[in-house]
This record gives structure tokens, C-alpha cells and sequence, in this order.
């Protein structure tokens, strides 16, 4: 027995240390670290110019559309071709984006053939400026053959693979920055809208009852459903123009087609937005919405405002119908 007890000490010595061992990871593959895309934190970006790959076929056209944008005093806005305005929650996540992506692999550490790649002239590229004065060109080219990944280039470096998940929040056209709707409204921040116009008008106003749970609606002076008055501020801010927005001062010999004055509660102050409707004779179709400062006009398809305009008729008629199957059901039942 005694013989045995060197080869039982190494082999308690080998497990232990085999324990130990696993338990200080020793075993374990050291986890690849992400390396980031362009190194760069979003509050680093300054300006940003945006080159989109030309969708015009024709030779004399085939020049990419340029974007530019900056940051000023804290706040970004559009400077080239035209001083549109910018959705700022879009622009944020933009960046958050810029400065979040990862590089998936090195796809050519030194490449002489860009145009493979999709990494040509006609690519997607951004020209990023930072804070301190760096300057970074971003170029996005072509789907990875057998990947969910895209070509992508920084500056003159590598080809590397980025994902197209990624590359989707990352390229972004100067149309998916913009702020494409007229009516700045908070269904929770509402409190009145008035309307009018040449087929309607209208007043939707809200109380908040003491010890009420939810807020009650009337439509000029009667009571409606909170779901309605909810639905109807929803439609409205949601409503977005399929065009560029243009200067107001550019719309000349207009029409007025409506008025709609919004009254809302905003960090406990009484806010009141005016909007105005107006058509050109040449576009009976379109309704310019006016923003409150006067400055911007969007773009919206007339009929897109009907429902609107037409609101009371269109409750009344819901009403009128649901009374109707009411009656049947009791009718029916008898």
C-alpha cells in the first residue's frame, strides 16, 4: 500500500492544480475584443458632410448629391444645400451609431482594386470632422458575398467587414435626417386644438377632473371619447411631407386653407402654436403647412388633411353607425 502513496500525492497535486487552473481561466479562450470602427466618441463629431452615390444613370448627372451638416452652440443643423430643419432624436442616434460600430474582420490590409468593393467613386461617403480638428472619410461599399456584412473603408486604411445591420443606422441620407413633420405635438402635453378652415371648424378641448385617472374630452362643447381625441392629435403629428420642406418666404400669391392654434401644457407653462394651410393656384393638391415661426413650409398631400378638417362629421357618422347596430342587435334579440 505504501508504494502507491507517491502516485496518489500527484495525482491529488495534479487535480488540485488542474482546479485552480480552471478556475483562473486558464483554460479558457480569451475573448476576441471588438475594435471599434472609427475610435471616436459622438460628442467628438463636429460637422459632417454626407456624399450620396448618384441614382442617375445619365453621364452628365452622375455626380454624387452632397449633404452638409454642423454643430453649433450645441445644436445641429443642415448648412449645405439649404438650411433645412434636422430631427434630433434621428441625429443623435446617428452618431451613436458612428461612434458604436465595430469592425467585424480585415477583409484586405492593403488594397489596389477599391472598385470590387463597391468602394469607388459612386460609393456612400461621409467626411467627419472632430472637435480637435481631425478629419475622417468614411466610405461604404458593397455586401460581402457570403456574408450579413458590408464592405467598409476608413480614410486610405484597410478594407474591413462591418454588418449591415450596422451599416443600416450608419447610412443615412440627407432625406432620413430631416424633420419631415409639420406639427409639433405631444398627446400627453395637448390640452385644445381649434380648427379652422374652409369645410370645418372645429374645437377640441381636454380637463383633467380632480382625482380623475384620465383626462375628458369635449368637441366644441360636447363629450367624446378620450380614444377619439387621443387618435385624432396622434393622426396629426404623425402626418409627414414626401417632399423637401421649402423657405415660407419662397410661397408667393397663396390661398389660406386653414388654421389650426394648439395649445399645450409644457413644463407647466401655457404654450400656444398657430399653423397655417395655405395653396399655390398652380398646386391645388398641396397644402403648405406654415410652421408657428413662419420660417418652413411642408409639403402635404390635400386629402392627407381631410380627415382632419372633417373630423366632427367623421365622429358623428361613427356614432350614428354604432347606434344603428345597437339597435339591430336589440331587435334581433327580441
Amino acid at each position: 500500500m505504501k508504494k502507491w502513496v507517491p502516485t496518489v500525492l500527484v495525482v491529488l497535486v495534479l487535480i488540485v492544480g488542474w482546479v485552480y487552473a480552471a478556475n483562473q481561466n486558464y483554460f479558457r479562450e480569451e475573448e476576441a475584443e471588438n475594435v471599434k470602427l472609427l475610435g471616436i466618441q459622438s460628442d467628438d463629431v463636429q460637422s459632417i458632410i454626407i456624399h450620396e452615390p448618384s441614382t442617375d444613370t445619365t453621364e452628365a448627372e452622375a455626380s454624387p448629391s452632397s449633404s452638409a451638416l454642423e454643430l453649433k452652440d450645441g445644436v445641429w443643423s443642415m448648412v449645405e444645400p439649404k438650411a433645412y430643419p434636422l430631427n434630433g432624436y434621428t441625429i443623435s442616434s446617428w452618431l451613436e451609431a458612428l461612434s458604436g460600430a465595430d469592425q467585424e474582420l480585415v477583409v484586405e490590409e492593403t488594397p489596389t482594386d477599391l472598385e470590387k468593393y463597391g468602394l469607388g467613386s459612386n460609393a456612400t461617403r461621409l467626411d467627419i470632422k472632430l472637435k480637435d480638428s481631425r478629419d475622417i472619410t468614411l466610405t461604404i461599399g458593397g455586401q460581402l458575398p457570403a456574408d450579413d456584412a458590408r464592405y467598409v473603408q476608413v480614410d486610405s486604411g484597410p478594407v474591413v467587414a462591418v454588418q449591415s445591420e450596422t451599416i443600416g443606422n450608419m447610412e443615412l441620407t440627407r432625406r432620413d435626417l430631416l424633420d419631415t413633420t409639420p406639427f409639433n405635438l405631444d398627446e400627453t402635453n395637448v390640452t385644445s386644438l381649434e380648427w379652422e378652415g374652409e369645410a370645418a371648424t372645429w374645437m377640441l378641448k381636454s380637463a383633467a377632473e380632480d382625482g380623475a385617472t384620465e383626462r375628458t374630452w369635449t368637441l366644441n362643447g360636447e363629450p367624446i371619447e378620450s380614444t377619439d381625441a387621443v387618435s385624432l392629435i396622434g393622426k396629426i403629428k404623425n402626418l409627414s411631407t414626401a417632399d423637401d420642406v421649402r423657405k415660407a418666404s419662397e410661397l408667393k400669391d397663396t390661398v389660406p386653407r386653414f388654421t389650426l392654434s394648439v395649445e399645450q401644457t409644457v413644463n407647466g407653462e401655457t404654450v400656444t402654436d398657430v399653423y397655417r394651410g395655405l395653396t399655390l393656384p398652380s398646386e391645388p393638391d398641396l397644402i403648405y403647412v406654415i410652421t408657428p415661426d413662419g420660417q418652413w413650409a411642408y409639403a402635404l398631400q390635400a386629402d392627407t388633411l381631410q380627415d382632419a378638417e372633417n373630423f366632427p362629421d367623421t365622429l358623428k357618422a361613427s356614432d350614428t353607425s354604432t347606434e344603428a347596430t345597437g339597435e339591430d342587435s336589440t331587435s334581433s334579440a327580441e
